[in-house]
């Protein structure tokens, strides 16, 4: 399978790098009640950061997480209403209203939130053909994570497979089609950093993402990102 990034996102995004993280392994097993117990952990510190960060914002001045996404959605023709994952997942901390559907997801959360970046998982064995991010030309099939299907609009910055939208609105929505499963054993993860001062921060949590699949889940990983200089890879 290719990965890419299309040109023109580039003269969107000079800056845009593509963090991936290759991962093979069964994420049904049972984890053990020690591993178990210490995941949740790890998400329930993981939130509870999010609330500290959001009282001190009120009253001094640090930087909005979620400021460069929010700014890049502007760029591009989007959806009405869509907003970044890491937005929505920051809120949702905040409210204590996550409710991890699976160990998988409760670590990806755990690791979205740690470093404030978005994060999102693909079923490596759904994707068909090779796997970009470019500018959709409309009307693109996207089946929404209720099962609803919809179409891409013009200019809208996508994950786009053979079949259709992978992720939409760069990482808005997962479609239904590519989500994980439990039967799923070979998925991708995707972490887009659209500036230069979240390249570090974006690049060390998949690194610290591959640490705790390996960790949790014994999982086979393979890192790599894309960018103008190397915008694909085969994998």
């Amino acid at each position: 399978m290719k990965i890419y990034v299309e040109e023109a996102v580039f003269s969107l995004f000079p800056f845009l790098t593509l963090f991936c993280l290759k991962a093979c392994f069964d994420p049904a097993l049972p984890l053990g009640e020690e591993k178990e117990e210490r995941l949740k952990k790890e998400l329930e510190c993981a939130e509870k950061r999010a609330h500290l960060r959001e009282e001190k914002m009120e009253g001094l001045p640090l930087a909005d997480p979620a400021a460069p996404w929010r700014e890049g959605f502007k760029k591009f023709t989007s959806e009405k209403g869509s907003e970044s994952c890491l937005e929505s997942l920051l809120r949702e901390a905040r409210l204590g209203r996550l409710r991890p559907a699976g160990n998988l997801e409760r670590l990806a959360d755990a690791v979205s939130l740690d470093f404030s970046v978005p994060l999102g998982c693909e079923d490596a064995s759904k994707i068909r053909g090779s796997l970009g991010l470019c500018l959709s030309r409309g009307r693109d099939p996207f089946r929404a994570p209720e099962g609803k299907q919809t179409l891409t609009r013009e200019g809208e910055v996508c994950y786009l497979d053979k079949l259709g939208a992978v992720r939409r609105c760069i990482n808005w929505e997962d479609s239904q089609r590519t989500s994980p499963s439990p039967s799923g054993r070979r998925f991708l993860f995707l972490s887009e950093s659209l500036d230069k001062d979240c390249t570090m921060r974006t690049g060390e949590a998949m690194r610290d993402l591959g640490r705790r699949l390996r960790f949790y889940f014994g999982a086979e990983t393979e890192e790599f990102s894309l960018s103008s200089l190397r915008p694909s890879k085969r994998v």
